[in-house]
């Protein structure tokens, strides 16, 4: 894993314990890509209105065909008992709420980017 954090004393305004719930859902997708190892990075960038954090694995790519259905809720490549299909639909349903967007690309065999965006806050409450 690399990281390239940016944002430390950036502000956002979010229920902390919903934005707690968003890289415990997006990380472990990422490893579970990388069964046979590979390389995580996550880096932060951001701009008057916006901060962007990315997350780059290097695993097998999500196939064109599921990727328009990640989100949905219960959807699943797992095997039964292996995963419940709710971590992204969790993530979208946190970034919706926030004003925050979430962006995926990803390529078989090149691995994925994810692109999370989430509006900055001026104020430090």
């Amino acid at each position: 894993m690399r990281l390239n954090l940016n944002c430390w004393d950036l502000w956002i305004r979010a229920n902390e314990i919903q934005i707690c719930q968003l890289f415990p859902n997006l990380i472990p997708n990422a490893f579970q890509a990388m069964e046979h190892g590979g390389i995580l990075e996550i880096d932060s960038t951001f701009d008057d209105d916006r901060v962007h954090i990315h997350l780059r694995d290097s695993g097998s790519g999500i196939p064109e065909e599921i990727r328009q259905r990640i989100f949905e809720p219960f959807f699943t490549t797992k095997e039964p008992g292996k995963g419940t299909g709710l971590g992204l639909a969790v993530v979208a349903q946190i970034l919706e709420d926030h004003l925050g967007t979430i962006r995926v690309s990803s390529a078989q065999g090149r691995g994925t980017a994810v692109h999370v965006s989430l509006p900055r806050s001026s104020e430090t409450e």
